[in-house]
């Protein structure tokens, strides 16, 4: 304890150091202390498409939204954790990790261009209510058919005569796509976009006594649902018991998914936009 003042006062004097005349802290700084991104300028974006157009289009799609060749680029992570192409330039000048594309080496304006298009493209493609991408049917309906009634099983449960009759009058083509691709979970819900159905658990004890409702969480401890007043109830999980079942309807999608190439996604949105 006889130490904490001396401990406290060296940090008052290192604070003051830091905070010297002409070393305060600027007002105008980003949240945690970093720069603010500047504003988005279309003309600056318009710069960046067209470096973009000559230089990823091919593979990554007219509208970076990805192709069979190439990574869909307007919902990326690590494009949206770099805004500046900070990471982006040096990306390209040293070619892709896999040897498939030459290095490109561009300027940084050029780079700064290209970071600024793709933050268009990423906003318009998350942004959700009344943002309709460009260019987002980039697929062969016909093949998308074949897939519809083939490989991807969907006519197993889904009928275009039956319930997803008109389907593609009812949502548009991002929306459409946003639910092939994030079955659950898919972000911003747009307009007229319904709810994701629920999950449902059942929870039935050693003694046979069993409770269900809507899930609410689940981890490797506890399991936490609402039952149909709305009332929260949890059990503690202790391995196998309880016994827990969950039910989800979105099960098929979200395992059709996982195998799904990025054409497939493509050619089954150019198919249901047509139904």
């Amino acid at each position: 304890m006889s130490r904490f003042p001396v401990v406290c006062s060296g940090v008052l004097i290192l604070l003051l150091t830091l905070l010297a005349p002409g070393q305060t802290p600027s007002s105008s700084s980003g949240r945690g202390g970093r720069t603010p991104l500047p504003p988005l300028d279309e003309a600056t974006s318009d710069r960046g498409k067209a470096i973009y157009a000559a230089h990823c289009a091919s593979c990554h799609g007219p509208d970076a939204r990805g192709t069979a060749r190439g990574v869909d680029l307007a919902r990326a992570f690590s494009v949206r954790l770099d805004p500046r192409g900070a990471q982006l330039g040096p990306l390209l000048s040293s070619g892709h990790k896999d040897n498939s594309v030459p290095p490109i080496h561009l300027t940084d304006a050029e780079i700064g261009d290209i970071a600024m298009y793709l933050r268009f493209v990423g906003n318009l493609a998350t942004a959700g209510d009344g943002n309709v991408a460009p260019n987002i049917i980039v697929g062969d309906a016909t093949e998308g058919k074949a897939f519809f009634y083939g490989a991807g099983k969907c006519s197993t449960c889904h009928s275009v005569t039956g319930d997803l009759k008109g389907i593609g009058s009812k949502y548009s083509a991002t929306m459409l796509q946003n639910r092939i691709v994030l079955p659950r979970g898919r972000g911003p819900r747009g307009r007229n976009d319904p709810p994701e159905p629920a999950r449902t658990v059942t929870i039935t004890q050693p003694d046979g006594t069993a409770e269900s409702g809507t899930l609410v969480m689940i981890s490797d401890f506890l399991v936490t649902f609402r039952d149909g007043s709305g009332a929260l109830h949890s059990a503690v999980r202790h391995g196998d018991v309880p016994k827990v079942v969950i039910h989800d309807p979105l099960a098929a999608h979200i395992e059709s998914m996982k195998r799904m190439t990025t054409k497939q996604m493509h050619d089954l949105t150019a198919f249901l936009v047509t139904q």
